[in-house]
């Protein structure tokens, strides 16, 4: 600790320590959109604020959370459940809003404390397994007190240095979020192609038109929609298509020359393997879970670019690996791509609403007979070496920026208990990060 930091509690520098309520109804008076947003524990993360889940409520129910409305560059604390002490700025965007009782408001007076740098003090190491301790000791289990946030004693430095600390880990954050940002971008690209040449079938209505062929009358409304559009695929990717449907009894109209089949005729889903936590060795390998990546390890599996979903206790989630990798027992992954691919069959998967085959009763649970069954249009192989032609490099660019996030991540982990503590200089930090970005 630099010596000449004063540590102060919380109550004595911050204008409002306090959380909200669930409004009178519960769950059944959620809406999903609205003007007032109800913050709850789901969005909040050490990583920042996550708009997944958000729900509104109304003006009247917000009016009795009136002593809870959050303010721009709020902090948000989790105080209660197995979520407890992750906190995270408020995202300025989902304003105005209010808080339920399982999160509470922190807000610094502005003479005291920069909010970032007051944020990034409470997702510290330190101060984070502080907080856990009081949750875990308390007379409610996995809870946080008022009076507990309020005696927090957090290092305070002059308004300059929390400044510049807050700038040296915000801008390592932002460059994270850069890269998220455009792998959010890369990947809606990909599956916009993916739905306009597999489930609106753009590219075969686009040459029905041109000859003069019949359009079936459900893809009327579209045949009409594409009319209207200037810029079609290129004459190389149009000649890949047919330019008329065909009738099969299994899957109604579909593009001439493809097929209809099942599931397993055009892959196959495999369980995953076991592997005890007491055997994994970090590695260079992702082990990938049922929710996605949890860890590595240093053998694999199977070898990448790969796709998993979940066979229990998650169901529904997708997910895409270049590497070699190691799948877990909880998964199942796609092997035998006998009329697919993996870039086809990442958003194929995410076209199925894989919860509703649950088989589960007490654990969510995903029996792959039940889905390989399904009835589905078989593309031609042509039209699947394109996609995956097309497509390869955007997802070689968005593992080299996950790449990219997993550094500059751990940079500032490595920066952040040490900025905290007064033990890295300003100067120093800077230019680790400037080396890094």
């Amino acid at each position: 600790m630099a010596n000449d930091w004063e540590v102060v509690s919380l109550v004595e520098h911050c204008k409002k320590i306090g959380s909200g309520a669930t409004p009178r109804g519960g769950s059944s008076v959620y809406l999903e959109e609205g003007e007032i947003t109800l913050i709850r524990s789901q969005n909040v993360y050490n990583e920042g604020f996550k708009r997944d889940g958000l729900v509104f409520i109304t003006e009247e129910a917000a009016e009795k959370l009136k002593n809870v409305i959050v303010e721009e560059n709020d902090i948000l604390l989790n105080i209660t459940g197995d979520s407890v002490a992750r906190v995270c700025m408020v995202d300025n965007q989902v304003l105005p809003a209010r808080v339920n009782q399982h999160v509470s408001i922190i807000r610094p007076k502005e003479s005291s404390f920069n909010p970032s740098y007051l944020r990034y003090q409470l997702v510290s190491p330190q101060v984070q397994q502080l907080l856990l301790n009081y949750a875990s000791a308390g007379a409610t289990r996995h809870a946080l007190t008022k009076s507990m946030i309020e005696n927090l004693g957090i290092p305070k430095p002059d308004l300059d240095t929390q400044n510049n600390i807050a700038h040296i880990l915000g801008s390592l954050d932002d460059k994270i979020e850069l890269n998220r940002q455009m792998n959010e971008t890369l990947e809606a690209m990909a599956q916009t192609l993916f739905k306009s040449w597999f489930v609106d079938f753009d590219p075969v209505i686009d040459n029905a038109l041109a000859a003069g062929n019949a359009i079936p009358d459900e893809f009327i409304e579209r045949a009409e929609q594409r009319k209207a559009i200037k810029e079609k695929d290129s004459s190389d990717i149009q000649a890949l298509f047919p330019d008329e449907f065909e009738f099969t009894e299994e899957m109604g109209w579909i593009p001439k020359g493809w097929e209809a089949g099942s599931l397993d005729n055009m892959f196959e889903l495999q369980r995953g393997f076991d592997l005890p936590k007491t055997k994994r060795t970090d590695g260079l390998y992702p082990l990938m879970a049922a929710s996605g990546q949890d860890g590595t390890h240093d053998e694999y599996k199977v070898k990448g670019p790969g796709v998993i979903t979940g066979r229990s206790g998650k169901l529904g989630v997708v997910s895409f690996v270049n590497a070699n990798y190691w799948p877990l027992n909880t998964t199942l992954w796609v092997k035998n791509y006998n009329q697919s691919n993996p870039y086809h069959a990442y958003f194929f998967l995410q076209t199925l609403d894989l919860e509703k085959y649950n088989s589960g009763s007490a654990v969510p649970s995903l029996n792959r007979n039940n889905v390989h069954n399904l009835a589905q249009i078989l593309p031609s192989k042509i039209v699947l070496d394109k996609f995956q032609e097309v497509v390869k490099s955007s997802f070689a660019k968005i593992a080299e920026n996950n790449t990219g996030i997993e550094t500059v991540a751990k940079l500032r982990d490595t920066l952040l208990p040490k900025l905290m503590s007064g033990e890295l200089r300003i100067p120093d930090a800077e230019a680790l990060v400037d080396e890094a970005i």
